[in-house]
């Protein structure tokens, strides 16, 4: 291999290390990004089951009186809907709050090792985020 052929497939070599990481970065943005919503998802659907549990309808008016914002309650409601606390559209299928915690905390790990089944839970609103 004479010098311009080494340039070149160096050259080649470079460029196709670079997009590498480009995705690579790209892949670890996301998944930072969804952890961070999965963390704040889980902390939030713990509030929601407690406030469920005092006999207070968790809806999004009282989430929103108590500084929770809608995005927020969505998240919540849709790890709720992954552990199946939540069936449906409101009914709590699950009432004892050391139950949901762990089937809160099952549906954490799913939801982290697989994106797309908690954004199957979320309604159609949700599901760009």
């Amino acid at each position: 291999m004479n010098q311009d052929q080494e340039l070149l497939y160096t050259k080649l070599q470079l460029r196709a290390t670079q997009q590498e990481n480009a995705r690579l970065r790209k892949k670890l943005q996301e998944t930072c990004r969804h952890g961070r919503r999965i963390e704040q998802a889980y902390q939030d659907a713990l509030l929601l089951a407690e406030w469920r549990m005092s006999h207070i309808i968790p809806s999004r008016d009282f989430a929103k009186h108590h500084k929770m914002s809608q995005r927020r309650w969505q998240n919540a409601v849709g790890l709720l809907r992954l552990a199946r606390v939540i069936n449906g559209s409101r009914a709590w299928a699950v009432t004892d709050l050391t139950i949901v915690e762990g089937r809160l905390q099952t549906a954490k790990q799913r939801a982290l090792e697989s994106p797309e089944a908690y954004k199957m839970r979320l309604n159609k609103h949700a599901n760009h985020l």
